[in-house]
Parts: C-alpha cells; sequence; structure tokens
C-alpha cells in the first residue's frame, strides 16, 4: 500500500467533494477536509449559520455557501452540476458526519455522476459506524436503516421485516421518541435481542448503554440528551431457547386468551424462535 500526500493535485479541475464533517469532537476534522473546504469554490450546506460556525472554528474566512438541505437538494442540483461543469470546486457537508447517510446528498451525487463528472470523497466521522464499532454486536454483515417512519403501516412493516433481519441493524432515532421505538422493537423483535444505544459519541457525555431490548425499554423510560444511534443484534434462529421457557411463556399467552395463531405468533417474536415451533408446543399444552 502507498499512500499519497500531494493533497493539492486533487484541486486542479471542476468536481464534487464530499466531506465528513464532525459528529461531536471538532477536533475529528481531518486536515484534507479542512484543506478541501478552504480551496473549495463553493460549499454546499444543510444550514448556513452552522456549516459557517464550523469554518469559523477553524478559521476559513469569506466563502460562498449554499443551502442544500432535504426540502431544496432536487432543486439545487441543476445549479451545482453546472457550476462544476463551469471548473468550480464544490464541496458537499452535512451538519455532522458524512453527506448522503441518512442526509441529503444521494440525489446530488447521482446527478453529478450522470453528467460524467467527477466526485471524491473526504472520509471522516460517521455516526452509524462509531455506534456499530463500539456496541460489541456482530461487525460482519450489517445494515443501516437510518430513521424509522414515525407512525403508520410503513413503521409496522418496517419493523416486521426487522424481526427477520439477520445481519446487526443500526437505526437513528430522536431522543423524544427513542422510549417509543424500543417498546416497538421490543414487541417485534422480541425482548432477547441483544442491543446497544449509543448517545453523544464522541463528545464529553458519551454513552453506550448495553443490554436486552426488553432491559433497554425498560431502562430508557425518560428521553435521554443528545443524538441516538440504535444497533440492534441481528435474528439468529439457531440460538437455543429451553423448551420449558417455551411452554411457560406460551402458557402465559394461553391464559391471557389469546388463540394458537395469536400466541404462537406472540412467542414467536418474544423469544426469538420460529412460529411453526411455538405453535406445535401449543397444541401440547394440557
Amino acid at each position: 500500500m502507498s499512500w499519497n500526500l500531494d493533497s493539492m493535485s486533487e484541486f486542479e479541475e471542476g468536481k464534487l467533494f464530499l466531506v465528513s464533517t464532525p459528529i461531536g469532537n471538532l477536533s475529528d476534522l481531518s486536515e484534507r477536509a479542512i484543506e478541501t473546504l478552504k480551496t473549495a469554490d463553493l460549499i454546499a450546506c444543510e444550514d448556513t449559520r452552522r456549516t459557517g460556525q464550523l469554518l469559523q472554528l477553524v478559521g476559513i474566512q469569506k466563502k460562498k455557501l449554499i443551502r442544500v438541505d432535504a426540502h431544496t437538494e432536487f432543486k439545487k442540483k441543476d445549479k451545482i452540476v453546472s457550476q462544476i461543469k463551469e471548473g468550480c470546486r464544490v464541496a458537499l457537508v452535512s451538519d455532522a458526519g458524512t453527506p448522503g447517510i441518512s442526509d441529503p446528498g444521494e440525489h446530488l451525487v447521482r446527478e453529478v455522476i450522470e453528467n460524467g463528472l467527477k466526485v471524491s470523497v473526504v472520509p471522516g466521522a460517521s455516526a452509524p459506524l462509531v455506534a456499530l464499532v463500539a456496541s460489541g454486536l456482530s461487525m460482519k454483515r450489517w445494515v443501516m436503516e437510518g430513521f424509522l417512519p414515525r407512525k403508520g403501516k410503513d413503521r409496522e412493516y418496517l419493523l416486521e421485516n426487522l424481526a427477520s433481519e439477520e445481519r446487526t441493524i443500526i437505526l437513528f432515532e430522536s431522543a423524544k421518541r427513542l422510549p417509543e421505538t424500543l417498546n416497538d422493537l421490543c414487541r417485534h423483535l422480541g425482548g432477547q435481542r441483544l442491543i446497544a444505544v449509543a448517545r453523544e459519541l464522541t463528545k464529553i457525555h458519551e454513552e453506550v448503554w448495553r443490554g436486552s431490548l426488553q432491559a433497554a425499554s425498560e431502562h430508557y423510560t425518560y428521553s435521554p440528551k443528545g443524538e441516538v444511534v440504535v444497533v440492534i443484534e441481528g435474528f439468529n434462529e439457531k440460538v437455543v431457547v429451553a423448551d420449558e421457557l417455551i411452554i411457560e411463556t406460551l402458557r402465559k399467552a394461553k391464559d391471557s386468551g389469546l388463540s394458537a395463531r395469536d400466541a404462537a405468533k406472540q412467542v414467536s417474536i418474544e423469544l426469538g424462535i420460529p412460529r411453526g415451533k411455538a405453535y406445535s408446543f401449543y397444541t401440547d399444552l394440557d
């Protein structure tokens, strides 16, 4: 492997630069990121005030900023592409982390590529990756789901699909909605599933809470402060659940008045076992 230290060579022509910004700790902004922002002709950002403050903190003055957020990205992309064609060096940043990851950037990147223009990435902080590697859960295969739909059929549909997702799952959630989301996850994925709730990553009060989904829903009866990333263990049908526990849980479901079908579904989710297995145990109950 060789290292390229000639950072100025990439600024010779029009190009879109995706620049990762700190998710909490300003020191995580790399020298290359600062150089890219300093030499850019235009900086596209979610919030001009927030980005302006960041630039000021690293000593970059009088930069042309254009707002490109979730509401304006589609409208602004043609204008930005035109400027890149004219040789303009455009840096795209989000409020925190890597552009395009649950933040604006996807449409602009696609438009730039479809116009035969160049895209360069200046890597750096990314909340999903930080939370994943700190979670203690499997990193071999994982899926980033971003924010869940807030309510309705779309939310229920996604939660039902996540119940059988074998890869480690990464979600974003607001602190305000965290208790409700944990309860919904517990209901659909089962209380035994392991989870890590990461908040205030890279900041002074960084915290990673680890435990079962059931314990998490019991712990977070309040809304914690800060940005939250939730990492959830993937479904594993090979996990052995004692027959006695299955029978005991089914008997409670039966005593509560649930039918065989509904009891099997509930216990399947709660214990993380196949529904057919739960149903077969139900039919053997006294």
